[in-house]
């Protein structure tokens, strides 16, 4: 059966465009180390193939989540360390001031590095990360977190949220502690107040410590005459009165601005305890006892919780000088607790942000491993056998060669040389 001249040359270009798409994919493969170029080659294989590579790009986005937060915490835990460093400083301070050994002028000093150090405070509370987010706003970390009102007192501006991240399928990681459970939240034996006002206690117990008492006392027989100053709030008074027939702890009810009406109601129904009258003349509380002294202690006013720089609740007597006795939160005495509290809630964040980072260490193992083992599969799976491909690739080359010059040789023949 004779094949004509054209039928041979389409079978040989056909032939040749095989070999040189065999060739090209060889080449491919070496150029990638991919067994698997396109989904035709092995479709079974390749959709396992493709899941395992995303399963890897699930991994590796995980992983940057992972960096970020212990970035982050790492921060948290620096900053927390240097707020706690402050805070055993202000404690240190708190002590020293309650001895009897400093100076007026000592405790202006003192007053003045407590004024720095509650900078530095409000300064490590607003961290930013590198990449400007507030470090303890929650999930509000394009803020500003704390800020002073109008009265001076700092505020919480961020949230109640925890800034978190994905390091796994099931799994959010967070990459802080909340600013406002940290610093706004110190439970202190006269209620929850924040770290920032705490520190503005101490500060104003220093500067009004040499102009104010925590008690009064008078003789019996001069007795003691007193003027109130308050608020229109109507807040309850409670105080130590101590006669010469004993002590007692008297509370009067809504008392109003500078009234004395209630406080003279609740010293009388007690005369029989302490041996102490009151009476009220041209606006004054005179209090008088038969015999011995009579000494007023532990002033509490409802809802008054820290000192103040003006002290607004005061008992002033009208000797000469004047004594004036102000709330026991004012009292230098009273703000050593405060502090102390607040560096104990200070650590408790520490050891939670210490949790949170070991937490994210060992995610990072375990996305690690988890990540050779997809790396295992991938490589089993969709690298190429460069020493089997290298060879296939060298066979073509050859074939394809042998194949040109046949067709060649074949090609250039006429009927001369069959006549010869």
């Amino acid at each position: 059966m004779s094949i004509s001249t054209k039928l041979l040359s389409d079978q040989m270009v056909s032939r040749f465009s095989q070999i040189s798409e065999e060739i090209q994919l060889r080449q491919i493969k070496i150029s990638t180390g991919r067994e698997i170029t396109e989904a035709a080659e092995k479709p079974f294989e390749a959709i396992k193939l493709s899941a395992l590579e995303e399963g890897l790009t699930q991994l590796e986005g995980f992983g940057k989540n992972v960096g970020t937060a212990q970035s982050r915490l790492s921060m948290g835990d620096t900053v927390l360390t240097s707020v706690d460093d402050i805070l055993a400083q202000l404690r240190e301070r708190a002590v020293a001031a309650n001895s009897d050994t400093f100076s007026t002028t000592d405790m202006e000093a003192f007053r003045v590095e407590v004024s720095q150090l509650r900078e530095a405070l409000v300064g490590l509370a607003n961290t930013q990360t590198s990449n400007g987010q507030a470090l303890f706003g929650g999930y509000a970390t394009d803020i500003v977190p704390f800020s002073e009102d109008a009265n001076g007192r700092m505020q919480y501006r961020g949230d109640g949220g925890e800034h978190t991240l994905a390091v796994s399928e099931t799994m959010r990681l967070p990459t802080s502690v909340n600013g406002g459970s940290t610093f706004m939240n110190v439970q202190t034996d006269d209620g929850i107040e924040s770290v920032f006002n705490i520190v503005d206690s101490f500060e104003a117990a220093l500067a009004t410590d040499d102009s104010v008492h925590g008690t009064l006392s008078g003789s019996a027989d001069v007795g003691l005459s007193l003027s109130f100053n308050g608020d229109r709030t109507p807040r309850d008074w409670s105080l130590t009165l101590e006669g010469p027939d004993g002590s007692v702890f008297i509370t009067a009810l809504e008392v109003v601005g500078g009234s004395n009406d209630r406080l003279l109601e609740a010293i009388n129904e007690r005369s029989d305890e302490t041996g102490v009258a009151a009476a009220s003349v041209d606006g004054r509380l005179e209090l008088t006892a038969s015999e011995g002294s009579i000494t007023l202690s532990n002033l509490d006013i409802g809802g008054v919780t820290l000192a103040s720089r003006m002290p607004q609740f005061t008992i002033t007597t009208n000797d000469d000088p004047n004594q004036t006795m102000v709330p026991r939160v004012q009292l230098l005495s009273a703000q050593l607790e405060k502090i102390t509290k607040a560096g104990q809630d200070v650590a408790i964040s520490r050891t939670i942000v210490g949790a949170r980072l070991q937490r994210a260490n060992d995610q990072e193992a375990s996305i690690q491993t988890r990540s050779v083992a997809l790396e295992s599969d991938v490589n089993e799976l969709g690298s190429v056998d460069l020493e089997k491909v290298i060879t296939e690739l060298q066979t073509l080359l050859v074939m394809r060669d042998a194949a040109r010059q046949a067709y060649s040789r074949i090609s250039q023949g006429s009927l001369f040389d069959f006549l010869k």
